[in-house]
């Protein structure tokens, strides 16, 4: 079994019988044999004018692994929407022979590709384009906080003929059909179409009709360009959730209205304004399938006058069944397992052959997919380390081998059980040994969180692949270097995890001193873990009034221990050294998180530019943006920060034969963790 292994989140069985989603069926002339979909998104595999191969096998190995449609994130059609992701969609000299080898490629494996074709009006930076950002109105951004330009007619023109040439180059360069990206969002032509981003009293603002006139305009600019029997898509919103903006109503109104231009092919179902950013790329913290309903509204007023259109829904659908579903009792056409696919590349192969147990679940963490592309880094994914690096580790580059050898893994977190899964694969002879008397290490805390519940899905699918591969399991015992000498195994990977550090040592103030704290030990001192317990009644009663400590980490540990409390009816002081909660979480994780933050009915008192300063049990004094603050009677003090590594047995094992990953190597996350168990394995034992 290749890196595409995994298991499913739950007990159902393999045997599922699908009724919709395996049925062929077509976009105008284009057949697709499934109706399993990935839409556009960016991976920062490539930018400019250079189709990279890391790129073309990205997209090949989810065209291998059986899906109907891949739509490819996106030409930028102008240099007034070049950012440092873009691809440059203008100049077909250069670019329509890099995208159809990319093209023939994914045609070679089955699957049919679209690309996007973007302008992002206001939707970005000027940093990079060295030009002003461009809109309807000159109404500023909600995230990169810049005054646009507002556009005159004639400048309306020029995008508009962008958008056509860009059409032209796609369809060039071997591409099925081309998306309009987008009438969702607030990009370009989204801000026109909603009067949340549209103020204009000319023939481009106003009514409905007028706000629709740019997107009639691309779209008749486009038809003359790639003439009528090439697919054109468009993406719209179903909802904007933003001040003065549209509903779902409003939104099915333009559906219509554009399915009765008859030069739309289909209609992805979006929602959301970069306003609540975690409405355009919802995490787990969102329900699954939140647009389907949308989605269906709009569905069934389009296709009961224009039934050659299609309709595709989007947003948390993670299981092929549930997709299923949504296609047999809906009245959408397509469904779109994007983030799935990001995760698992074989969803339709693993589910059309039976092979339901083996399905990587996304989790919609958002980790290593959107938090590094916000970041400037290149698309992973922290449940399959083969995201990015299909060559290296993707279908068919596990080798099985002749000589078992043995191979001993010390630690049960998802580091080490991945270690264990990935060497079983290769044929190998595994023992696992964990501490503790369950597997999982600090997942099994980080799910109990609020909204963080589907971090549960990586242990249970590597629970039932070690069962599958046949790792030998030991828990509750504690691995001493005597033990792996007695052992003598071939290979050792040690997994030990990190730990909370003692305090005071361990206590930082903005992660860069050792703060002189005097009364810590007169103080009831908790950490995180024991307050969050296991999800088996294990977690410490932290008392009424709890003090929270972010002693720089600014991620999900601080602010979602003292959320949590405070939905359990607590009185949390939360104390943290920056101005803004779980700061290093990117934009859509925090839109929600704050969102939710700020509504609850017992709110957490947040303390900003704050360390603890001094304890007088059951006081806690701190300094607060340079001020004494004294929080008194409180029950406990509750660390969430940063950990230390747990290396003993690795210092101690001087042996050539020796790997160590994940947080015993350096604490830091789930994703490195599970990325370095399965490179360790394939580097030591190949």
């Amino acid at each position: 079994m290749d890196s595409d292994q995994a298991v499913l989140a739950d007990d159902t069985p393999n045997e599922h019988e699908f009724e919709e989603l395996f049925e062929s069926t077509s976009i105008g002339n284009v057949d697709l044999r499934n109706r399993l979909m990935m839409t556009g998104h960016t991976t920062n595999y490539a930018s400019g004018t250079e189709i990279t191969d890391k790129l073309i096998d990205y997209y090949v190995e989810r065209a291998k692994g059986g899906i109907g449609l891949i739509v490819m994130a996106y030409l930028a059609n102008h240099p007034s929407s070049m950012s440092g992701s873009a691809i440059c969609g203008w100049d077909g000299e250069t670019m329509a022979p890099q995208l159809r080898e990319l093209t023939d490629a994914v045609h070679d494996e089955g699957a049919k590709i679209i690309c996007q074709n973007l302008h992002y009006g206001r939707q970005i930076t000027s940093l990079q384009s060295e030009q002003p950002v461009l809109s309807a109105s000159d109404i500023p951004g909600p995230v990169n906080g810049e005054m646009p330009h507002e556009l005159t007619s004639d400048e309306i023109s020029e995008i508009v003929d962008a958008y056509a040439r860009t059409s032209e180059v796609i369809q060039q360069g071997g591409f099925d059909g081309v998306e309009i990206h987008s009438g969702y969002g607030g990009y370009f032509l989204s801000q026109f179409i909603s009067p949340y981003s549209n103020d204009r009293d000319d023939e481009y603002g106003g009514s409905l009709e007028n706000r629709l006139r740019v997107v009639r305009e691309t779209l008749d600019a486009t038809r003359e360009r790639v003439g009528d029997d090439f697919v054109v898509g468009l993406q719209i919103n179903a909802k904007d959730f933003a001040p003065g903006g549209m509903d779902v109503d409003e939104y099915t109104e333009v559906a219509r209205r554009l399915a009765a231009t008859g030069q739309v092919d289909y209609l992805v179902v979006k929602a959301g304004t970069y306003l609540r950013q975690d409405y355009i790329i919802p995490d787990m913290q969102h329900e699954q399938e939140l647009y389907a309903p949308l989605a269906n509204q709009i569905a069934e007023t389009v296709q009961s006058d224009y039934p050659d259109v299609t309709v595709a829904t989007v947003g948390r659908v993670t299981d092929p069944r549930d997709a299923d579903r949504l296609l047999a009792e809906g009245s959408v056409d397509l469904v779109s397992m994007t983030r799935g696919h990001i995760a698992d590349p074989a969803i339709a192969n693993k589910a059309k052959e039976g092979r339901l147990d083996e399905l990587i679940e996304c989790m919609g963490c958002n980790q290593g997919c959107i938090e590094r592309i916000y970041d400037g880094a290149e698309c992973r994914c922290v449940l399959n380390p083969a995201t990015g690096f299909e060559d290296e580790l993707g279908m068919g580059t596990l080798s099985h081998t002749d000589d078992p050898k043995s191979v001993l893994v010390v630690g049960g977190g998802p580091g080490g059980m991945k270690a264990a899964e990935a060497a079983a694969r290769m044929g190998h002879r595994v023992t696992l040994y964990e501490r503790d008397d369950e597997l999982g290490g600090q997942v099994r805390s980080a799910k109990e969180i609020s909204n963080r519940e589907e971090f549960e899905k990586p242990i249970m699918w590597l629970e039932t692949a070690l069962e599958r591969e046949d790792v030998t399991v030991e828990t509750g015992t504690e691995v001493t270097a005597e033990l792996v000498e007695e052992q003598d195994p071939h290979a050792v990977v040690v997994a030990t995890g990190s730990s909370p550090p003692d305090f005071p040592r361990g206590y930082l103030s903005f992660g860069t001193r050792r703060a002189d704290v005097t009364g810590w030990d007169d103080a009831r001192i908790l950490h995180s873990p024991d307050v969050l317990g296991e999800g088996d009644g294990a977690a410490s009663d932290p008392g009424d009034r709890v003090v929270v400590v972010d002693d720089g980490e600014h991620h999900w540990k601080g602010i979602g221990t003292a959320k949590t409390l405070a939905e359990d009816g607590c009185d949390v002081h939360f104390v943290m050294p920056g101005a803004e909660p779980a700061s290093d979480l990117t934009g859509p994780t925090k839109s929600k998180l704050h969102a939710d933050l700020f509504s609850l009915d017992n709110p957490v008192d947040l303390h900003t530019f704050a360390t603890v300063s001094e304890i007088e049990w059951p006081d806690v004094l701190l300094e607060e943006q340079g001020q004494s603050v004294r929080i008194d009677g409180v029950d406990s003090v509750v660390l969430a920060g940063f950990h230390r590594a747990n290396d003993d047995l690795w210092r101690a094992l001087d042996d050539r034969r020796v790997e160590i990953i994940g947080d015993a190597a350096a604490p830091r996350t789930i994703m490195e963790a599970i990325h370095e168990g399965e490179r360790a394995v394939r580097e030591m034992l190949n």
